[in-house]
Parts: C-alpha cells; sequence; structure tokens
C-alpha cells in the first residue's frame, strides 16, 4: 500500500508540471501575394499546404515536442502584383509586431531581395519556394535564404549536359520575353541558363536577346527569327506559348526547322503541355486554325524542358489533400498541373526548417539562431511531399527536369525521352523513347564558314573561291579584249586601203593590145588566163632586161604584182 502511494505521488508531481509547462511558440512570419493565382506562389495555392505542414509538425510529438508553430500573413500584392516596397514594409511591421523566427515567401523576386537582406540582418532564416533569380545564389547578402523550389540556375546544369553530350559547345542563343513592369520570369529563367552554361563552357559563344513586351509585333518576331538563324543553330526561347507558336510559323517559313536548327522552349510548369481535351493534350502546336499544319511542321524541331511531375504515391495523396482544402479555403483552381508543385514545395520547406531547428534545439542551441538553423538545412537530404529534397550547399534545392519531344510525327504527340536526376547531376534517357530528329541526324551546331568566316580557313576557302572569279572574268576580259582590237585592226586596214587613191577598179584593167582588146570583148572573169601580156624593161643600169606581167589602164601600161592575203589580213 506505500509502495501504491509512493507512485500515485510521484506521477502526480511531475504529471501536472509538464502538462503545464506552456510550449513555446515559434513564430512564421509569411509574405505573398493575397489574390493573384497567376504566381504559383500566391496564398490561395500554397497556403493551405503550409497550414497543413503547420497542422502535422504540430500533431507530431517527435518533431518540436514542446514547441507550437503559429503563423501571420501579410500581402505583398497591390493591384494585382508585386510589390518592392510593400513586402519590405511588411517585413519591418511583422518582425516589430510578432518577432518571428522565420519568414516565409516572398515569391516574387524584386519583393523577396530586400525581404532577404532584412533575414539575413535579423539572424532569422527565409525559406521560400520562389525567388529563383541567379543572384540569390551564394550571395552573403542572402546568408539566411533557404530555396525549396526550382531554381533559374537548375535548368541550366540540364543544358549543360544536352549540349555536352550532343557536342553543342559552340554557339548557342537565348531569346526571351522581357515583362518589365512585372517579375520578369522569362528574364530571370534565360538568365540563370546563361549563367551556368557561360560557366561550364569556356569556349562557348552564348548570344541573348530580350524583346520588350509592349513592343512586340509582327516584325519584331520576324526579326527573332532572323536573329537566330545569323548567330547559332541552337536555340532557347522563352515567351508565352501564343509568341512561341508565331516564333515558330515563321522560322518555318524560312526554312529554318527542316533539322538544322534545334529549338527548346522553356516551359517549367509545362502550360503548353497541359491537357485541354483528350485531342489536344501533348499537343503544343495545336490550336484550331488554319495554320495549324504548318505549325506541327516546325514543331518537329522543338524540344520542351519542363520541371518533373513527382511520381511518388505521397505527392498524389498530397495533391488530393490539396485540392479538397482548396475548396473548402480559397477560390484557387488547383488542377492537377506542375504549378501546384510549388505548394509541396513550401510544404517540404516548412517541414524542413522544423527538423533543422529540432536538431539545433537538440543540441542545446536556439531558435533565434537562424545561421545554426541555415546551416543545418543547406547540403542535406530529406524524403518530402514531392519526392526527394535535396538542398546544396547555397541552400539552393537540386531539382529534377524532363525534357519533351514530338516522337509520334503522325500524330504531333509529345512525349518524354529523358529527365534529369538533379541530385546525380545525370541524364536518365528513357528506355524505347528516341529524340526524332527531322534530318534524320543531330544537327551540328556551328558548321564550317558559316557563322565565323574571320578564320583562317574560311578566308582561305573565301579568297580561292574569288581568286577563280577574279581569274575567269580577266581571261573573259582579255579574250574579248583581244578580239575586239584585232576586229578593229582589220576593219582599220580595209578603210586605210578603200582610201587609197591610187586604186583602181578591176574592171578599169585591159590586157594585151589595147587595139585588138578594142575589136574583141572577153570574159574579164578570165582575163587572168588570157589576154594579159609580159613586156620587157630595162633596169636603170641598161645592163638588165626583165620581162614583167602587164595590162592598160587607160592606155598607160601598167606593171601587175601579185599581192598575197595573208599580207593584208591578221
Amino acid at each position: 500500500m506505500a509502495l501504491a502511494c509512493f507512485f500515485l505521488f510521484l506521477y502526480l508531481a511531475t504529471s501536472p508540471a509538464r502538462s503545464q509547462t506552456p510550449a513555446e511558440n515559434i513564430n512564421i512570419a509569411i509574405v505573398l501575394p493575397h489574390n493573384n493565382t497567376n504566381y504559383a506562389w500566391a496564398w490561395p495555392r500554397v497556403g493551405p499546404a503550409i497550414q497543413l505542414a503547420i497542422e502535422r509538425i504540430n500533431g507530431d510529438e517527435r518533431l518540436l515536442k514542446d514547441c507550437q508553430l503559429t503563423y501571420k500573413f501579410k500581402s505583398c500584392e497591390v493591384n494585382g502584383r508585386c510589390a518592392d516596397s510593400l513586402g519590405a514594409l511588411h517585413a519591418v511591421d511583422l518582425k516589430l509586431e510578432d518577432d518571428p523566427d522565420l519568414f516565409v515567401g516572398p515569391g516574387c523576386i524584386y519583393t523577396s531581395a530586400p525581404v532577404a537582406r532584412f533575414a539575413n540582418h535579423w539572424n532569422l532564416p527565409l525559406v521560400t519556394a520562389g525567388a529563383s533569380a541567379f543572384g540569390f545564389s551564394g550571395t552573403p547578402d542572402y546568408n539566411t535564404v533557404i530555396r525549396t523550389g526550382p531554381v533559374y540556375t537548375k535548368p541550366g546544369h540540364f543544358a549543360a549536359h544536352i549540349h555536352e553530350i550532343f557536342n553543342w559547345t559552340s554557339r548557342v542563343v537565348l531569346v526571351y520575353l522581357d515583362i518589365k513592369t512585372d517579375d520578369r520570369p522569362f528574364f530571370f529563367l534565360s538568365e540563370g541558363i546563361y549563367a551556368t552554361l557561360n560557366n561550364e563552357f569556356a569556349n562557348l559563344s552564348i548570344v541573348g536577346r530580350g524583346i520588350d513586351k509592349d513592343k512586340l509585333d509582327q516584325a519584331d518576331l520576324i526579326d527573332i527569327v532572323h536573329f537566330i538563324k545569323d548567330n547559332a543553330r541552337i536555340a532557347y526561347l522563352c515567351f508565352p506559348l501564343e509568341n512561341f507558336r508565331q516564333i515558330m510559323f515563321y522560322a518555318h517559313k524560312e526554312g529554318m526547322t527542316r533539322g538544322d536548327y534545334v529549338f527548346f522552349y522553356l516551359d517549367l510548369f509545362a502550360e503548353s503541355l497541359k491537357v485541354k481535351s483528350p485531342t489536344e493534350s501533348d499537343r503544343p502546336w495545336k490550336m484550331n486554325h488554319s495554320s495549324e499544319p504548318i505549325l506541327k511542321e516546325a514543331f518537329k524541331s522543338v524540344m520542351i524542358i519542363t520541371n518533373r511531375q513527382p511520381e511518388e504515391p505521397e505527392y498524389f495523396e498530397f495533391q488530393e489533400e490539396l485540392r479538397a482544402r482548396a475548396e473548402n479555403l480559397s477560390s484557387a483552381d488547383l488542377a492537377n498541373t506542375l504549378v501546384n508543385f510549388i505548394a509541396g514545395c513550401f510544404y517540404d520547406g516548412i517541414m524542413l526548417y522544423a527538423i533543422a531547428l529540432n536538431e539545433t534545439l537538440a543540441a542545446g542551441g536556439s531558435k533565434k539562431d537562424g545561421l545554426a538553423i541555415c546551416d543545418k538545412m543547406k547540403d542535406r537530404q530529406f524524403q518530402g511531399v514531392t519526392g526527394l529534397v535535396s538542398i546544396d550547399k547555397n541552400g539552393d534545392r537540386d531539382i529534377d527536369f524532363s525534357l519533351w519531344d514530338m516522337v509520334d510525327t503522325e500524330t504531333g504527340k509529345y512525349e518524354v525521352v529523358a529527365h534529369f536526376l538533379g541530385v546525380k547531376k545525370q541524364i536518365y534517357w528513357i528506355p524505347n523513347v528516341e529524340i526524332h530528329w527531322p534530318s534524320g541526324s543531330i544537327p551540328i551546331d556551328n558548321p564550317p564558314c558559316v557563322f565565323e568566316n574571320d578564320i583562317a580557313a574560311c578566308n582561305q576557302a573565301t579568297f580561292s573561291l574569288l581568286g577563280i572569279v577574279a581569274l575567269g572574268a580577266g581571261l573573259t576580259l582579255a579574250i574579248f579584249g583581244i578580239s575586239s582590237f584585232l576586229v578593229y585592226r582589220k576593219l582599220k586596214l580595209e578603210k586605210d586601203l578603200a582610201s587609197m587613191m591610187w586604186r583602181i577598179r578591176w574592171e578599169e584593167l585591159q590586157m594585151g593590145n589595147s587595139d585588138k582588146f578594142r575589136k574583141s570583148a572577153g570574159s574579164r572573169l578570165t582575163l587572168s588566163l588570157r589576154g594579159s601580156s609580159y613586156c620587157s624593161l630595162l633596169t636603170t643600169q641598161g645592163k638588165y632586161q626583165l620581162f614583167a606581167k602587164t595590162g592598160y589602164f587607160k592606155v598607160l601600161i601598167s606593171l601587175l604584182s601579185p599581192v598575197y592575203l595573208f599580207t593584208l589580213w591578221p
């Protein structure tokens, strides 16, 4: 009995004390767009995922046992767009009002930059699945930024592997639509690929060009095609699907879709491939227009790069729960697209923070030691709802990508031909699925003497060709000159002969005795055979007598001397 009372006393002494110990609040400050669901990180899209992550952490006794996660939300959206200054102001307000331990968001790049700098100054972690620009990576101003979503330098690693496999190491162009009044997603995606390719290939010539959205017209679209044609055979294009179709239409008109050129369309969320109807799924060229047959032919030269769709069962369960919550919490249409991948990345980001915080507290650290918590989030992997979450040393996630190609040219349907495994930095080619090359072979990125005419071999070849042309022209001119000279000489001699006063007409010349000639008329055509006579003449010394053929001209005896034609004609 005494022993039983002792254990009862011990239970009463310890259990109430534990139960009465208040849980330590972990305050989360969230700054995101509140309404515009065109942003993949808008609150109606990712809010249910963030709430679900907080609920699961709070309900897990093994994770942050004596802590309670709470959050407070403020919007960074004004008139449907992210406002740079508003995000920073609300971050300061949240810091002063709630003293947060973690910032979540913003997703917009220009809005994230000042908030991230504040978080770094306050030594607070900032977790986001947005802010994908190249400039956040490896910069001291953003040491506490953890990006669990797509980062724009990562597609560049995929592109670098493609270039290495196909030996495209000489020339490439990047063309993008620049929307300067918003978050400039096309610009920053192209910038990330440019930076990575430039870092990976020392001798790769990369030419980029941005087209202002407000000035984009038909002339600009045609100019883009000519720009690609004049600079490279491998092109990356980052445009809305409608503009990209127009570019490919004009590229086909220029004869650039027969296999000499390769066009990579950057569409990370696979918007061009999403299901519209059973006959239009995975057919980005299909638009129910008279130009559709031309586009189908043009798209045979197009490959599409997207984020890889997670295939784990946990992800599909998460999607179902996300859509169920969205029906009650928001008006967003969370169809089963890759845009929902961002919501899963926010979910995994909150879970990763909780794991790192739990380890920090277990090691005797503080929830305010942001750098220590971030160090535990970097260079680590864990299994999340979006698959294997791997964060590199810069705090950026290693993302998987997919490469799509028109494998079936009869139906025009696109299929995945390869995946890029971001963790392993390898390309996995889908078995029994091959890239369709319109020309039947892999195109060359830098054909000889097409773009680089200044190299010695091209100069030599060009000089030889010009020499041949010049020699032929010179010979032609020489022959013409000589012929003209001979004709001129002949005509001149004939003219000189015609102008000689001593020259008489043949009919005026009489042969034989003049008296006899008067009496008989002979044919003048046979005068050389008959009627002519020889006459003897004395030399000036009077010693020799010469005989010569003579004739009569106006009763005057005339000496006839033969003149050979070859002495007159050239």
